[in-house]
């Protein structure tokens, strides 16, 4: 007697992320660093958010991907030089 699969013959394909989604998620995130004059996020948001970003951004086109990750990078640098 064999036994049935209990995963399923074919593999499904994982959900690709929506870049407008992605995008617009990265904009409201640089706009609040912007806007800050001190850091608006906690240090554990912050770990998230460097981890988070560079993994979520893959999905926009290259370029814009890069500059979204270098404004990240500039803005928390420019917080932080002000709580120190």
């Amino acid at each position: 007697m064999s036994q049935p699969d209990l995963f399923g013959a074919v593999a499904q394909p994982l959900p690709q992320p929506d870049p407008e989604a992605v995008r617009a998620r990265m904009t409201d995130l640089l706009r609040r660093l912007r806007e800050a004059d001190v850091m608006p996020l906690t240090e554990k948001e912050l770990r998230v958010w460097r981890t988070v970003a560079p993994q979520t951004t893959r999905w926009l086109p290259p370029e814009e991907r890069a500059a979204m990750l270098a404004e990240f990078e500039s803005e928390v640098a420019r917080l932080s030089r002000r709580a120190a």
